[in-house]
């Protein structure tokens, strides 16, 4: 269905993303992993047909998807910022997007991808600032969208949420696969595997100006106030775009517990 081959783009005499093949049947579900910067962005631009390639070719059912309108069409595209007011002037955008809240403006972006029954799905950061029935409600229609045939291809920067139903995970670092793999169905699987949530992770966060990843055993605890996540450790404290409620769940069976509704505690320090 999606076919993607020796695929470039060339940003300020640097190449960007680099990907060498990349394909996808009806009814799979592709996770895109990588941190921030990472090229996820960029690639779901460059296969919606969105940006054009300095190199390279994305194909769908055979058709060359940046000089092709119909296979465009038969794409469903949901962005990081959601663009769910691009036909309205700026000042109508700001009016009525402040009277919804952010997972409404999601659900509602999600929405208007699957109209039309799209064969390829695009979903850039699906979860972002959503609640966690609006995760579950986002998980039910994707695995319901690769029932019925549509191949689905999303980004995060962890498996927390989309490692429970991927069939397929690719790496992403620094715009390069570093690795690619197909996870096993259950009915193949003869012991259980270990949660995808104890993927290798780092909880990205800010102090002064510069990007830190932190190991999650390296927290003490999280917390909430003013309107922002703050991150603490045994020497300093940062800042943190996760939500606590997003913070809660990616770090799901690391230890971590909601002590209270503003704090996420690292049980692991805690001396008996």
């Amino acid at each position: 269905m999606l076919q993607v081959r020796q695929l470039e783009k060339i940003i300020d005499n640097r190449s960007a993303l680099s990907i060498e093949r990349l394909d996808l049947n009806p009814g799979d579900i592709m996770t895109v992993i990588g941190l921030v910067g990472s090229g996820k962005t960029l690639l779901i631009r460059l296969l919606s047909g969105i940006l054009s390639p300095s190199g390279g070719k994305v194909l769908l059912e055979g058709q060359e998807v940046h000089q092709s309108p119909e296979a465009r069409k038969r794409i469903g595209v949901l962005f990081e910022e959601d663009l769910l007011y691009d036909r309205l002037s700026a000042q109508q955008a700001r009016k009525s997007a402040s009277k919804l809240s952010a997972t409404v403006q999601r659900r509602l972006a999600f929405a208007r991808t699957l109209i039309g029954r799209p064969c390829l799905l695009l979903l850039d950061q699906p979860i972002l600032h959503v609640d966690l029935d609006t995760q579950s409600l986002f998980a039910r229609l994707i695995v319901q969208a690769a029932h019925e045939g549509t191949a689905v291809l999303l980004t995060d920067e962890d498996l927390a949420w989309s490692g429970k139903f991927s069939t397929h995970i690719m790496e992403l670092e620094d715009g390069r696969v570093t690795s690619s793999r197909t996870r096993a169905s259950e009915s193949e699987q003869s012991e259980p595997s270990a949660p995808e949530h104890l993927m290798p992770y780092k909880v990205p966060a800010r102090k002064e100006d510069r990007i830190v990843l932190y190991d999650p055993g390296e927290l003490l605890y999280a917390t909430s106030r003013d309107g922002k996540t703050y991150l603490r450790t045994a020497n300093e404290e940062a800042t943190t775009n996760l939500t606590l409620q997003e913070l809660e769940v990616r770090l799901a069976g690391r230890g971590f517990f909601k002590a209270h509704r503003a704090y996420l505690v690292n049980l692991q320090h805690i001396k008996g």
